[in-house]
């Protein structure tokens, strides 16, 4: 811990910097809807007789819907759109099952939405979002809400995270992200927001600023009470 309280890992990334407004992911980050759209995906893949090849994890994990429709598509052959509608169909029926919330995630939230405006940017399009953080109990934490049909361009392009920067009424380099994802993680960077990085368990941690296991980390919620 420095001098003015500010844990030493984060002094090293950071230094005095503090941000004015937060833009978090949701995917795999808030709420635990990695594992239902990998459910989703190992369904739609094993019905349309989908042959996937090395590298394609990669791209589905935090690709958009049309994006995994179009992969799909091509490892098997059949109709991108009527896969794309087996997609939607499947994870809406996945996700009625439930969801949990990501450890952490609900005291961070807590925490920093005392201190800045937080943003929610995600590469669901926007229904779903807003359906997915209701049930997950984190809406009311949001004043922006930025997806992949409120932008010319998804995530890893930098629209949406330049877009929910301005909606919060900063500049990108006055913001900070946190991302799970390397296709989300290159979104932030090139929008210009400093960036926090907490991969899914099993994948390497994109560049960032800092990189933590999870948002337990106490170091996290100590540096959050400086701001």
């Amino acid at each position: 811990m420095t001098a003015a309280g500010i844990p030493a890992s984060f002094a090293e990334a950071f230094g005095e910097w503090t941000p004015r407004a937060v833009v978090f992911d949701c995917d795999g980050l808030l709420l635990d809807t990695e594992s239902v759209w990998q459910r989703t995906e190992d369904r739609v893949v094993a019905a349309h007789g989908a042959q996937l090849r090395e590298g394609d994890a990669a791209v589905l994990h935090g690709a958009t819907i049309e994006i995994a429709a179009e992969l799909i598509a091509r490892r098997s052959g059949h109709d991108e759109q009527e896969i794309l509608a087996d997609l939607h169909r499947v994870f809406d029926a996945e996700l009625g099952t439930g969801m949990r919330t990501m450890p952490g995630a609900a005291e961070i939230l807590s925490l920093a939405g005392e201190r800045v405006p937080l943003g929610c940017a995600s590469n669901s399009w926007l229904e779903s979002l807003e359906d997915k953080l209701t049930r997950g109990g984190m809406r009311e934490h949001f004043t922006v809400l930025e997806a992949s049909d409120t932008v010319a361009r998804p995530k890893p392009a930098p629209d949406m995270y330049a877009a929910a920067a301005r909606a919060l009424g900063a500049e990108p380099s006055e913001v900070l992200a946190f991302e799970d994802s390397g296709t989300g993680a290159q979104s932030a960077r090139e929008a210009g927001l400093r960036l926090i990085a907490v991969p899914t368990a099993g994948f390497t941690a994109p560049p960032a600023d800092l990189a933590l296991s999870s948002l337990t980390d106490p170091e996290l919620a100590d540096w959050i009470t400086t701001w």
